[in-house]
């Protein structure tokens, strides 16, 4: 066998993990192991488990210097990006919500001619929607669409940040933009 095949054989070598962490080190690596469980679940808690999981990485995101403080950064980081985009759906849906609310009682107030809220007696089987503009309605359901749609997206994007971030640091590769070539 010459030089170069074995250079080549040698570079496609399967990296070997290290074995020996120490235990600063160890229960730094495994509590960005928990942080990154806890942005996995969070689609399915409302983001509570977010909250706390970016808690975590904030306390510890100084204390350490290895490669594992580069997973609370990425953790850090990809928080605030589900956290835009939740909060941008949810002032969406909200807007959406009070224009069609708003837009409902002024139709009812209009055509049953209430002048005291205390005595409603409405009749909804005859009421008149043709009021209402397409319009209206089309806006309504595309920013109700928009809002899904980002929603949908932040849940994927945390999912997949959460693995991506897993893997890595199953294999004790550090994770970001900067260090893409490690």
């Amino acid at each position: 066998m010459n030089s170069s095949t074995s250079k080549t054989l040698d570079a496609h070598a399967p990296v070997k993990p290290l074995t020996s962490l120490n235990a600063c080190e160890s229960d730094e690596r495994n509590l960005a192991y928990v942080v990154y469980g806890l942005l996995f679940i969070s689609p399915f808690s409302l983001g509570l488990t977010a909250l706390i999981g970016v808690v975590l990485a904030y306390i510890k995101k100084h204390d350490c210097t290895s490669y594992i403080q580069t997973h609370f950064r990425y953790q850090i980081k990809s928080f605030w990006v589900i956290f835009a985009m939740w909060a941008i759906a949810t002032f969406i849906a909200v807007i959406c919500t009070v224009f069609l609310t708003w837009t409902l009682v002024n139709l009812i107030w209009t055509q049953y001619d209430i002048t005291d809220w205390r005595q409603l007696d409405i009749d909804l089987s005859d009421f008149d929607t043709s009021q209402i503009s397409v319009s209206t309605l089309l806006g309504v359901a595309s920013g109700y669409v928009v809002s899904a749609i980002l929603t949908v997206m932040a849940t994927v994007w945390i999912l997949i940040a959460s693995v991506m971030g897993l893997i890595r640091l199953n294999h004790h590769k550090p994770i970001g933009k900067r260090f893409q070539k490690a």
